[in-house]
């Protein structure tokens, strides 16, 4: 009898088919990138007896670059900024449009998303879903919305619900449509996990479903990424060891998304309305290919050469290993018995007046290796980071005398990322786009936790307060502090807000660059005292919340005051 198979398994099988389609495959591919990166670079090499005998070197250039790249792509923070989409100034009710409650809602959103991004660590998330990106070409991002969570600890006991997130694996997730890499355009997209029987069986039962015995252990492994992602427990009914894949299923009817979450042979739940008008799917390539939605990766490519780099190192330590030291080559039928003992005598008996001892025992001494092939090692290792984009200047291999010679090397370098950054650009903004669309289909009125910025009595020592000798009225500074107002959420699925990611590269030397810069009109008088060190970056300041509370608490003029060189 033939097994019944859910729908979404059906799918799954012909992205499965397509991706062993691509040439070269494409699960074959990210199996070989994961291997190598991760070092396992000798796996499959050593079939013949002259390769199993050779030592196994592994100078890892792919893994060093690519760190480099990913260090570089993401030295600064992230953050996304929401602005008013215009702002009418004249008869807005013309346009049927309200500029004030657009400015409202962007203050609120700008706060939203900066307690979320913090909650998501993003920018260490950035960081692995650009490794994700050099080693298999793809990266993702997964969101959904977790009911049974409490915002801020259950600060709020009356609310609750928050915005979850998680990296997906670029390798299991499968576009309706694989030829658009536009997440918007597909028909339908596919999220593959796998999960224990036990927790699907339990999901299965609070979604209302009866046939929980239909979700079974099985060993759909075989695709899933890297060796440990085929290496699970022994499926064991007692203690719930057993897993099976379960699959995601995202499309679009009737204007909002809906999904349903299945298994080979049984629905957990099916075509729930999220409520939604984006796909949860955020997707990012490394590099873009032609008319297909995966990307490639930062080292395919390039493992020949890391393969050849490597068998050169280990001819060559092979050669060193067997000639380092001279061979003794003794006359066996007089001499019986050649001990290696450092010093000891050797008896020989026997000796006939024509013969010598010379002749009975010498070393034989190996042809030295020729000085080309680590003239050619060093060759391939230049070329093949060069290839690759990387440069002297990049990976501080250039003596800094002249440091505004080296930030232009430093620029320079950091062209061929530019386009890696864009696309880094565009797939934040399409989380931000998603999290505005979560928020205002799942928020609702609730708490949120915004920065405020008012007017504080400036103190003294003594905590009397200060006059202001200008205007004989009290002194006053300006201070942001975050407290807890009150949003309808709700308003995002009626406002169309402009947004933007704010990502780029940050260097030691452009921070001293971007200090100088505050120099001019620090001098000029335009920059107080006060807001000149709070401009400045925190490692070039050390201590500097104490150095401004300092300036304030002397009413930061420039009577008394210097300008510090930091």
């Amino acid at each position: 009898m033939t097994e019944r198979v859910t729908r979404a398994w059906t799918l799954y099988e012909s992205g499965v088919a397509y991706n062993h389609r691509l040439v070269p495959d494409q699960y074959r591919t990210v199996e070989t990138n994961t291997e190598f990166f991760a070092g396992n670079q000798w796996i499959h090499l050593h079939d013949t007896p002259a390769m199993r005998r050779l030592p196994k070197p592994t100078f890892n250039i792919l893994e060093r670059v690519a760190s480099l790249f990913i260090a570089s792509l993401t030295s600064s923070a992230t953050t996304i900024r929401v602005e008013p989409l215009a702002n009418f100034t004249a008869n807005p009710s013309r346009f049927g449009h309200n500029p004030a409650a657009d400015k409202d809602a962007s203050e609120f959103a700008n706060a939203a998303l900066s307690n979320l991004l913090e909650k998501f660590k993003l920018d260490y998330r950035i960081r692995d879903a650009l490794y994700d990106g050099a080693i298999s070409g793809d990266y993702c991002a997964h969101f959904w919305f977790d009911p049974d969570a409490k915002p801020y600890g259950g600060a709020f006991e009356r609310y609750s619900g928050e915005i979850r997130m998680e990296l997906v694996d670029g390798i299991n997730v499968l576009f309706g449509n694989p030829n658009d890499r536009t997440v918007e355009h597909q028909p339908y997209i596919l999220i593959v996990g796998r999960d224990t029987v036990r927790n699907l069986r339990a999901e299965a039962l609070r979604h209302g479903g009866s046939d929980t015995d239909a979700i079974q252990p099985d060993s759909e492994n075989e695709d899933m990424p890297g060796t440990g992602g085929k290496v699970e427990l022994d499926n064991d009914e007692e203690t719930g060891n057993g897993k099976a894949l379960y699959l995601y299923l995202y499309e679009k009817q009737g204007g909002t998304v809906r999904v349903t979450k299945a298994t080979k042979t049984a629905v957990i739940y099916e075509a729930v309305d999220t409520g939604l008008s984006l796909y949860p799917i955020a997707w990012g390539n490394w590099r873009r290919q032609k008319n297909q939605y995966h990307g490639r990766a930062l080292i395919t490519g390039l493992i020949p050469n890391q393969i050849e780099i490597n068998r050169m190192f280990a001819v060559t330590l092979r050669h060193l290993q067997s000639t380092a030291y001279p061979k003794i080559v003794y006359d066996a039928d007089r001499i019986p018995y050649w001990s290696d003992a450092v010093g000891e005598p050797v008896a020989v008996r026997g000796l006939r007046p024509e013969q010598r001892i010379p002749d009975l025992a010498s070393s034989f001494a190996v042809p030295e290796m020729s000085g080309q092939i680590s003239g050619f090692i060093d060759k391939v290792l230049a070329y093949t980071k060069e290839c690759m984009g990387a440069t002297d200047a990049q990976m501080g291999n250039v003596k800094p005398d002249n440091t505004s010679a080296l930030m232009v090397l430093q620029t320079n370098a950091e062209i061929p990322l530019e386009n890696i950054r864009a696309g880094l650009h565009e797939w934040v903004e399409d989380i931000g786009h998603i999290l505005l669309d979560l928020m205002g289909t799942y928020y609702g009125p609730r708490p949120v936790v915004v920065e405020k910025e008012y007017e504080d009595l400036v103190t003294g020592p003594d905590g009397a307060a200060q006059i202001d000798p200008a205007t004989g009225l009290f002194a006053t500074r300006t201070v942001r502090d975050k407290v807890v107002d009150f949003f309808d959420f709700g308003q995002f699925k009626d406002l169309w807000l402009n947004l933007r990611a704010d990502v780029g590269a940050t260097t030691y030397f452009s921070e001293i660059a971007m200090t100088r810069t505050l120099d001019n009109p620090r001098r000029d008088g335009m920059l107080s005292a006060v807001r000149y060190p709070e401009r400045v970056p925190d490692k070039l300041a050390p201590r500097k919340d104490e150095l401004i509370r300092e300036l304030e608490a002397g009413g930061g003029t420039d009577a008394n005051l210097r300008i510090y060189e930091f």
